[in-house]
């Protein structure tokens, strides 16, 4: 039968044994010449026996590259990013070795973009209630985090480099773990790039926008909250310095649209007949605290510094009521405890 006939490796022409095939779209590889293939071309069975001797002799021109190879910089963790700035290339290699593993070198012009993926694997936690699993109330959920990267570039022989940042797998979004691997990703990103990447905190990501608050990447300083391309010294202002919030016309505090506030209008808070909190800016229904909120998005961060609360060490839930402290987190389930309030 055709199944059972004999095949022959195209690049070497030795027997290819039963389980050794590696299928191409118009021939058959063995595995020990497939073992010289890159590790990033994904799309070995639509590759044609002519294509595949050609990758073949990119990756050995390759090791001439590799040895030449002399890393300025070093990022990451089980897979290492390395980058030789002298000679504008990369390698992304997993083996301690990368010489020996003939690490693909890499342009960094080739570069497109980087993209960060921070995948959640949530399990819910039960209780054991007289042998059977019953659900707590509420519900309690164990969670890991594994980031994973992904390098576009326009190569030749392949289009992405996708790996896993760490086999280390944080269990929650606040612990130490999970911001050094955050960090190291977005360093990679920025790296490769050339444009400043920063970490965002609780999952709210926007380019501009880093832990803790608003960054300015437009060449413009920046104190307090929000502002968009001028220096101010605190809350929100559109285009020219001063304290609260203003649009083109001077003001002491508070809010004033387009005339100075002096004749029979009072001089702090609003002055268009509402009454402003102060400090901070509040229209239309955006609360700014502190840092940066609007439409919706809210910073994880106390409502006052300094001022006493509960704070959920495992899923940063807080609130403001010492009164009815609750026995559990009604955002995770998990167990609040003196530790938990903050004065």
């Amino acid at each position: 039968m055709a199944m059972f006939e004999k095949k022959f490796c195209d690049f070497c022409g030795e027997k290819i044994g039963l389980l050794g095939n590696r299928k191409l779209e118009d021939g058959n590889m063995c595995k020990d010449c497939a073992s010289h293939i890159s590790p990033f071309l994904t799309d070995r069975r639509r590759t044609t026996v002519a294509e595949m001797k050609e990758h073949l002799a990119y990756r050995e021109a390759n090791k001439a590259k590799i040895q030449a190879f002399r890393p300025t910089e070093t990022y990451g963790n089980t897979t290492k990013v390395y980058i030789d700035r002298s000679a504008g290339t990369f390698v992304v290699s997993r083996s301690s070795n990368y010489v020996s593993a003939n690490a693909d070198v890499i342009p960094l012009s080739e570069v497109s973009n980087v993209e960060i993926n921070i995948d959640e694997d949530k399990d819910e936690i039960y209780m054991d209630v007289n042998g059977q699993k019953q659900s707590y109330n509420p519900r309690r959920y164990k969670y890991e985090y594994t980031f994973e990267i992904k390098i576009y570039v326009s190569d030749r022989w392949f289009s992405e480099i996708e790996f896993r940042l760490s086999d280390q797998k944080p269990e929650s979004r606040f612990d130490e773990l999970y911001h050094r691997l955050e960090a190291q990703a977005y360093e990679i990103k920025s790296a490769l790039t050339g444009v400043a990447a920063y970490p965002q905190q609780g999952g709210f990501q926007q380019p501009g926008f880093a832990a803790g608050g608003f960054v300015q990447q437009q060449g413009f300083p920046q104190q307090q909250g929000f502002q968009q391309g001028y220096p101010q010294q605190q809350g929100f202002q559109q285009g020219y310095p001063q304290q609260g919030f203003q649009q083109g016309y001077p003001q002491q505090q508070g809010f004033q649209q387009g005339y100075p506030q002096q004749q029979g209008y009072p001089q702090q808070g609003f002055q268009q007949g509402y009454p402003q909190q102060q400090p901070g800016f509040q229209q239309q229904g955006f609360v700014q605290q502190t840092g940066f909120q609007q439409a919706g998005y809210q910073a994880q961060q106390p409502m006052q510094q300094g001022a006493p609360m509960i704070r959920c060490d495992k899923c940063g839930w807080t609130s403001m009521d010492l009164n009815n402290i609750p026995q559990f987190c009604p955002n995770c389930g998990d167990p609040i405890n003196a530790n938990d309030v903050v004065r």
